[in-house]
């Protein structure tokens, strides 16, 4: 499944997941054309998604992607993983009884965009 076919199959523009994964959209309009992206944007994409680098690798067939290190062992650490998990709870409006880790304007800012 290419980047642009799990972006389709979440529901969300390109914008969107550019919001969610951290990564500008220009950088995901270049992933989705198959230009060469770098290691720490395979890594966004593969936390947004719940999947590893390797198979977005795989999928895409990125035989362009700039590797700075070895691609066998792009894996997120653990802080990686608890900061995209933090980013992304922030953008989710908070159920009901638990209390927002943001400001009344904060939320509005994201609710409105």
């Amino acid at each position: 499944m290419s980047i642009k076919q799990r972006r389709l199959a979440k529901g969300w523009t390109q914008d969107e997941l550019a919001l969610h994964s951290g990564i500008s959209a220009r950088t995901i309009q270049r992933v989705e054309s198959g230009q060469s992206v770098g290691s720490e944007t395979l890594k966004c994409l593969a936390a947004v998604f719940e999947t590893s680098v390797n198979s977005l690798i795989q999928e895409q067939d990125m035989n362009s992607v700039k590797h700075t290190e070895n691609t066998e062992s792009v894996t997120l650490n653990e802080s990686e993983k608890s900061a995209i998990k933090y980013g992304q709870s922030l953008l989710q409006t908070p159920k009901k009884g638990e209390s927002d880790p943001l400001t009344r304007i904060e939320r509005e800012a994201i609710d409105y965009g």
